[in-house]
């Protein structure tokens, strides 16, 4: 009877042990990252946050001419990283494809911003440090054109599928959206995703700002869960493109290589139809989250179960 007791009890200790090792560890998320590359142009900053209750850093990259022609205002992209990222994963290799190409005369100057979204899929408090305080913020500390048809978000993976989700969340604030490689689903089929609705409540303001989507899928890359949204704007009438590549990894180095030059031309015509606004006045938005915008708080899609979206990247 003792050493059934003693098994029981050895038994026990292992399965718990091994219950407690199976499951995942919290990862731990580094807010301020001001390691970053010398790059011209390229700066670290650090936003205190009200939303996060905590620093959070970001990095800006301004074109050549920025601190050369005092009068003129600029576009402005935010690009959004993927899960496992940080401020400072994509502000090189992002930065230095829009450089090239604003030497080459194929893109206007245009600053960009990274902020850090940790693994959040940019919602709830990220989201409301973005819109809320960063936007406002670069608005206020650089010369941006500050209005929706000079400011676009693009992203890779998390950042592909959150740079979707804002712009369709928050349509007073963006003329496009771009996405590499992000997943609106991984496991149905998207018919369910909160942002049908929200794109059709949000309709009139999308239109009215000429808003475009271009999301670029690779073949791995849950591709078909951007087919109900596309057949949503269809109906509204609003331009989108949805790109699937075949063969192609889930690594934004590969999505460059395959297609960096069709998403900078897709952000480049939305800036460029916007020359006409080019003036050294600083138009205001709409104070972010107030009219044109759905209710955020029905719209905001469950966070996805994801065991180890690091190496995945997909919600």
């Amino acid at each position: 009877m003792r050493q059934i007791q003693i098994f029981a009890v050895l038994l026990i200790a292992f399965l718990t042990q091994v219950i407690v090792l199976a499951q995942p560890s919290e990862r731990k998320i580094s807010w301020v990252n001001a390691e970053i590359a010398i790059q011209p142009g390229l700066q670290h900053k650090v936003l205190a946050s009200r939303a996060l209750g905590h620093d959070v850093g970001y990095v800006v990259w301004t074109p050549p001419s920025y601190d050369e022609q005092n009068e003129i205002r600029f576009p402005v992209i935010y690009f959004l990283h993927g899960a496992g990222g940080t401020e400072a994963s994509d502000s090189v290799g992002f930065s230095s494809r829009v450089a090239a190409a604003v030497r080459n005369g194929a893109f206007p100057e245009t600053i960009c911003v990274f902020p850090n979204g940790g693994m959040s899929g940019y919602r709830d408090s990220v989201e409301s440090m973005i819109v809320d305080e960063l936007i406002p913020l670069i608005d206020k500390d650089y010369r941006t054109k500050a209005f929706a048809s000079a400011r676009a978000v693009a992203g890779f993976s998390m950042g592909g599928a959150g740079s979707v989700r804002l712009a369709i969340l928050h349509p007073e604030l963006f003329c496009a959206a771009g996405s590499w490689g992000g997943a609106l689903s991984r496991r149905g089929s998207g018919e369910d995703s909160p942002l049908l609705p929200a794109a059709k409540q949000n309709a009139a303001t999308l239109k009215s700002n000429h808003f475009a989507l271009l999301t670029i899928n690779g073949d791995q890359d849950h591709p078909a869960g951007f087919a109900p949204l596309k057949s949503v704007l269809e109906t509204l009438q609003i331009e989108h493109q949805v790109v699937t590549l075949e063969n192609t990894q889930h690594n934004l180095g590969h999505y460059y290589e395959r297609s960096g030059d069709k998403m900078l031309d897709f952000l480049a015509d939305r800036f460029r139809a916007d020359a006409d606004n080019t003036s050294t006045e600083k138009p205001q938005d709409p104070p972010p989250g107030s009219s044109g915008n759905a209710d955020n708080s029905a719209g905001r899609p469950t966070p996805v179960d994801c065991a180890d979206c690091s190496q995945t990247g997909l919600h």
